[in-house]
């Protein structure tokens, strides 16, 4: 690691010549010539599990909701540029489809008709990342605090957060199961207590039995494992994001289901993103799909009880990523109107390096849905993620709830502006994301002035 600079003097430069040493190293070159990367599918492979998208049977969906956010990491000390904090904007733009179908027949559109189109809801909450305080306190503690006040705060006169992350915690859906959720160690800097239980009877503010720290409902989270005390905070910003995004997800599923539930199937949620939870959030996507495969097991109305009506219509899409690397060098291989449904075999085989024979399939304990890839008539091709209920390392078409009617709607939403966009998440990105400039720039000129 080079030298700094605070002065005059200059940077301390790298060495021109010191990669000889390595390319010339024989472990290196063994290391590297025992390397592979997964190659692409070929055509007949492709074709054989290629599968023709039919049209919806009876369309219902009425409104989309698209949930997407950003983040950026600024310093606050011109002289101490280590310390940071980070900006976080995110939530969900609703419209109806019927306003995007008129608008598509309109030959000028006026911008109170685009205004119908942004009507979002937005959520903002600053983070503690690295030599920063709040009133004395660790930078663990402090990054814990942040995230217990904010999902305990009513925003727009709404429920908490912290209401949806206790739904989906302890099951709320069902009177079935054990209703507890445990944190396996106190998140409290020297305490060793395990095995700490979330009930319907604990407050999102409960104290540790041996060291009487607090315990917040957010560190079921666990994101403070990852926080480090000389490190900072931001190898967690990423995780607070698609986690955040998420439980929003169940707090809008929660509220229908509460009011009507026959309304979920008129919505279509889109998330930016796949379906699923990370690191040391993974634990939380086996409750979200439970929460998937019990609004997908409702009984039709009149239908009997061998009929159901599958409630929950959420996708996840992905804009990069080697999924996304994998569809652009197999969609010249791939017929319109078709999905690719990848299985647990053909993502270790094609796409990410792994044992297809595992016990572990991809995704079992991360992904609370399926993956496929979709190219649509107009020849766009989309990476995306659907519930399929319980896990299925080898999922078929039939597995995914209301699948031809979630590709149609896809279809329709295509946007011109980039490759393989679509109109709400290219909305609901404009609306919520941090560009490095000027937004970045005007948010550190903002911490510096109000910073003590």
């Amino acid at each position: 690691m080079s030298y700094s600079t605070k002065g005059r003097k200059p940077f301390e430069r790298a060495s021109k010549i010191s990669h000889a040493e390595i390319i010339n190293n024989p472990k290196v070159q063994e290391f590297i010539n025992g390397c592979t990367i997964p190659k692409p599918a070929d055509a007949t492979t492709v074709a054989s599990l290629m599968t023709s998208v039919p049209p919806p049977v009876d369309p219902q969906f009425k409104v989309v909701v698209a949930i997407d956010g950003g983040y950026t990491e600024t310093p606050v000390r011109k002289e101490f540029p280590s310390a940071a904090i980070t900006f976080f904007t995110f939530g969900p733009l609703v419209f109806r489809l019927d306003d995007l179908r008129a608008l598509d027949e309109t030959p000028f559109i006026a911008p109170e008709d685009l205004a119908r189109l942004k009507k979002i809801q937005r959520y903002t909450i600053v983070l503690p990342t690295k030599n920063i305080s709040r009133n004395g306190l660790s930078l663990r503690r402090s990054v814990r605090q942040t995230l217990h006040e904010f999902i305990g705060e009513k925003v727009h006169d709404d429920p908490p957060l912290s209401e949806a992350l206790r739904f989906l915690l302890l099951r709320g859906w069902t009177t079935a199961g054990d209703k507890k959720w445990v944190i396996p160690r106190c998140p409290n800097d020297g305490c060793d207590h395990v095995n700490l239980e979330i009930t319907a009877s604990t407050p999102d503010l409960g104290k540790c039995p041996k060291c009487s720290g607090p315990v917040y409902l957010i560190d079921s989270l666990r994101l403070h494992e990852r926080v480090d005390e000389e490190q900072g905070a931001s190898g967690i910003l990423s995780y607070v994001m698609t986690s955040l995004e998420q439980i929003v997800l169940v707090h809008l599923i929660k509220a229908l289901w509460d009011a009507k539930p026959a309304l979920l199937r008129e919505v279509l949620f889109i998330k930016d993103g796949p379906l699923a939870f990370f690191g040391q959030t993974s634990p939380l996507a086996r409750p979200m799909r439970e929460l998937a495969a019990f609004l997908n097991s409702q009984p039709a109305p009149g239908g009997g009880p061998a009929t159901t009506l599958p409630l929950l219509n959420v996708v996840g899409l992905e804009k990069s990523g080697a999924f996304v690397e994998h569809a652009s060098q197999i969609e010249d291989r791939l017929n319109p109107e078709t999905a690719l449904i990848l299985t647990n075999d053909y993502i270790y085989k094609y796409i990410v390096p792994g044992d297809p024979s595992s016990t572990d399939p991809y995704g079992k304990n991360t992904y609370w849905g399926g993956k496929l890839i979709y190219k649509a008539p107009d020849r766009n091709v989309y990476v995306a993620t659907v519930p399929t209920g319980e896990f299925k390392p080898s999922p078929a078409f039939e597995d995914f709830a209301n699948l031809a009617e979630i590709l149609s709607v896809l279809a329709s939403l295509r946007c011109s502006m980039y490759d393989n966009a679509l109109i709400p998440i290219a909305l609901v990105n404009k609306l919520v994301s941090l560009s490095d400039f000027p937004s970045a720039r005007i948010l550190q000129t903002f911490a510096k002035g109000n910073l003590t």
